[in-house]
C-alpha cells in the first residue's frame, strides 16, 4: 500500500512526504493566493507520469542491454476550459542522445512502458488522450504503438 502525508505550511503552501521523508513542496497558482513555494499539483502530476514511464522505459532499455547518455523527457498538458479542469491531453516526448541507440527497442521499450508497466499511464489515459513520440540524437522518430490482435 502506498501512503503519502500533506502538511499544510501556511498561505496555501503543502509539503507532501512518503514513507522513506522525501519531501516535495506544493504551492498554488499566483492567482489563488500561491507564493512560487513549490510545485503546483497538476504539474507534479504531469512529472509523475514522466517518471513512471521514464523508469519503465530506462529498466526495459537496461534489460535490453541497450544503452544512452542521456534521456530528458518533456511533457505537456492541455487542461479542459471547464471546472474540475483535468488534462483533456497530454504530450509526452522521449530525447535520448548515446551511439547506436537502436528505433525499434526504443519503441518497443515505450510501447511496454506506457501500454503495460506505468501504472501512472495507465491510470491517466482513463481521463486524458496520452500521445508520445521520441528522437534519438535530436532525429523524430514516429511513435508506433503496439495494436491490439482483435
Amino acid at each position: 500500500m502506498s501512503k503519502v502525508h500533506i502538511n499544510w505550511e501556511g498561505n496555501m503552501k503543502f509539503v507532501g512526504a512518503d514513507d522513506s521523508g522525501i519531501a516535495i513542496p506544493m504551492d498554488a497558482a499566483e492567482i489563488y493566493g500561491g507564493q512560487g513555494q513549490g510545485v503546483r499539483p497538476m504539474e507534479l502530476m504531469l512529472m509523475s507520469l514522466g517518471g513512471c514511464t521514464g523508469i519503465e522505459v530506462t529498466h526495459i532499455l537496461n534489460k535490453m542491454r541497450v544503452t544512452f547518455d542521456e534521456l530528458k523527457i518533456e511533457v505537456t498538458g492541455n487542461r479542459v476550459e471547464d471546472h474540475p479542469k483535468v488534462f483533456g491531453d497530454i504530450q509526452v516526448i522521449y530525447r535520448f542522445t548515446g551511439e547506436n541507440v537502436p528505433v525499434e527497442k526504443v519503441n518497443k521499450a515505450l510501447q511496454l512502458a506506457e501500454q503495460v508497466y506505468c501504472s501512472a499511464a495507465n491510470m491517466m489515459n482513463k481521463v486524458a488522450k496520452i500521445t508520445y513520440s521520441f528522437e534519438i540524437n535530436g532525429t523524430v522518430h514516429e511513435y508506433q504503438p503496439k495494436q491490439d490482435a482483435n
